[in-house]
């Protein structure tokens, strides 16, 4: 079953998720996500964020020549 979502101006659509750290380094390490695309809400997840940016910048698998490490 596919939903159809129809086509709305995506600066103005934001969506609030809860995702766990884990799944959040995935989306980062993939590139599918970028931290500059998250906005915190809180000092925790600010914490969490920065966390995982750290680990995924220096991890080496992250570090390939698909990837941009800073």
């Amino acid at each position: 079953m596919t939903t159809k979502i129809s086509c709305l101006d995506n600066s103005t659509n934001k969506v609030q998720v809860e995702l766990s750290s884990n799944i959040l380094k995935q989306l980062l390490k993939s590139g599918l996500l970028h931290g500059g695309d998250c906005k915190c809400l809180n000092a925790s997840a600010k914490k969490v964020l920065w966390q995982t940016l750290l680990a995924t910048s220096t991890d080496d698998k992250a570090c390939s020549e698909n990837y941009l490490c800073a």
